[in-house]
């Protein structure tokens, strides 16, 4: 029986999502509970994250023996037992046969958090800028990726993919009592993807660049910026399905 596992995850201590050979990764520590309760099954994620990022929302998928059919919400308590206090399963529930959570998804957000205030205890949580940031103006930058692009020049170099085109369907800055949030979310992502337009944003609220700049990167005239933001500030906020796959 598959399973639809919705988790949040402090990325902090963690070598990103996917499993690695001889590396605390998210993957391998949920793999490792499961063992714990006699189900031996690989786990199916909606994306990987990189090391240091977060997880609000992030969905997985894995089948167990029909014996746990009805005990779900006792599965849920032990695994988060196991998994305590930097994995936490906030529901699992049935999914069809087929069910796979990158496959399946239609649209996927991301947000990235800056604080104007220093703090140790939030600094594997959020980017410190101290300058508040100018959010018209980033926001006027923000609709620049807004549609159908290619973003080769805003990828990981050296992750072979089909196509470098992916359509980004809202990107915008809101502030927060602390600081301010850039949201973004599309049809899918491209290894770095996020955190390379965050770190170009930037250097754009710091005059470094313009939206003349991002714009011609995007449209691969000219290559200005390629380093990516920190890993700290950002979190997998969430993945949207078809509701009628589910019924």
């Amino acid at each position: 029986m598959r399973i639809k596992g919705v988790i949040s995850y402090d990325g902090s201590n963690f070598f990103g999502f996917q499993k690695q050979p001889g590396r605390p990764t998210i993957q391998g520590k949920i793999e490792e509970a499961l063992n714990r309760i006699g189900i031996d099954s690989p786990i199916l994620y909606g994306g990987r994250t990189d090391r240091g990022v977060h997880g609000l929302n992030q969905v997985v998928a894995f089948d167990i023996p029909l014996h746990w059919e009805r005990r779900l919400e006792k599965m849920r308590k032990i695994l988060n037992f196991h998994l305590h206090p930097a994995i936490y399963f906030k529901q699992l529930t049935p999914a069809p046969p087929d069910f796979h959570p990158s496959y399946w998804a239609i649209k996927r957000g991301y947000r990235y958090i800056f604080t104007y205030r220093f703090s140790p205890f939030t600094a594997n949580y959020t980017l410190y800028t101290p300058t508040p940031l100018p959010l018209s103006l980033l926001n006027r930058a923000s609709q620049l990726l807004i549609g159908v692009h290619d973003f080769r020049h805003f990828a990981k170099t050296g992750t072979p993919v089909g196509s470098y085109r992916r359509e980004i369907f809202q990107a915008r800055f809101y502030p927060i009592s602390t600081g301010a949030v850039f949201q973004i979310e599309g049809s899918g992502f491209l290894r770095g993807q996020v955190r390379l337009i965050v770190a170009f944003l930037l250097e754009i609220a710091r005059g470094k660049l313009t939206l003349s700049h991002l714009k011609r990167q995007l449209e691969g005239i000219g290559v200005y910026h390629r380093l990516p933001a920190p890993p700290n500030g950002l979190y997998l906020h969430r993945i949207w399905y078809p509701l009628d796959k589910f019924k």
